[in-house]
């Protein structure tokens, strides 16, 4: 797959991260805008923190895109930039310039070193814009978006999460090296094979109509729900 498929793009406690390094402003700002039309119920109502690197951007460019992304019912509420110029624009625009800092529990820092692997390895996500059929298999440390359905036959192996925006009836593995926090998504989860870090999900008897569901482990069992906005996952 050439780069121009892969997408750089992470879900965080605020909404969407997406980086945007590459190429001119134009440009980027152009494939951002063609990558949300053709995904719109995808991003339908998303919070969306840019990163657009060392680009210096003027107040004009910050709010045309703000404008259009407002149209396709996106918000932008943050940039991040290391240009002081565009840090100082989208300020003086009312937007955020950093995100939030999560403080660390004293059990979290004390878990903190032997997940820092796991957890950085998924900071970014493989975007696949097409469905996989038998004998395919993608395998990442990133996180992994599937615009597609995953066949009987197809294969999924991740570090991070796994979202398919389809049917996933191949073998989707997350958490693959060993991070149990890891979750499943898909809008009909009817696998072959489901894993998480070491935990085998049983198979899944499904009969009539599905509803998007998610897959995740608590309590080191082995635990599929309704994948609604609610539960926050």
């Amino acid at each position: 797959m050439e780069n121009s498929s892969l997408v750089q793009i992470k879900g965080i406690r605020e909404g969407l991260l997406i980086s945007a390094e590459n190429g001119t402003w134009d440009d980027r700002k152009a494939e951002l805008l063609i990558m949300v039309k053709e995904k719109e119920s995808f991003f339908k109502g998303a919070r969306v923190c840019l990163d657009v690197y060392e680009t210096p951007l003027r107040v004009k460019q910050i709010t045309q895109l703000r404008d259009q992304l407002l149209d396709l019912d996106v918000t932008l509420w943050a940039i991040l930039s290391t240009a002081e110029t565009t840090l100082n624009n989208a300020r003086a625009l009312g937007l955020e310039t950093s995100l939030p800092v999560k403080k660390d529990s004293k059990e979290g820092k004390e878990n903190k070193d032997s997940n820092d692997r796991v957890e950085n390895a998924a900071e970014k996500a493989v975007l696949v814009n097409k469905t996989l059929r038998a004998g395919y298999k993608v395998e990442s440390l990133d996180h992994v978006i599937i615009f597609g359905d995953v066949n009987p036959g197809a294969e999924i192996v991740s570090a991070g999460n796994i979202i398919v925006w389809g049917k996933l009836k191949g073998s989707a593995i997350a958490g693959a090296e060993g991070n149990k926090k890891a979750v499943i998504c898909a809008m009909e989860l009817r696998p072959t094979q489901l894993r998480i870090g070491d935990r085998v999900f049983p198979p899944q008897q499904k009969k009539g109509k599905t509803f998007p569901e998610v897959a995740y482990i608590e309590n080191d069992d082995c635990k599929i729900e309704l994948w609604n906005k609610e539960k926050g996952r």
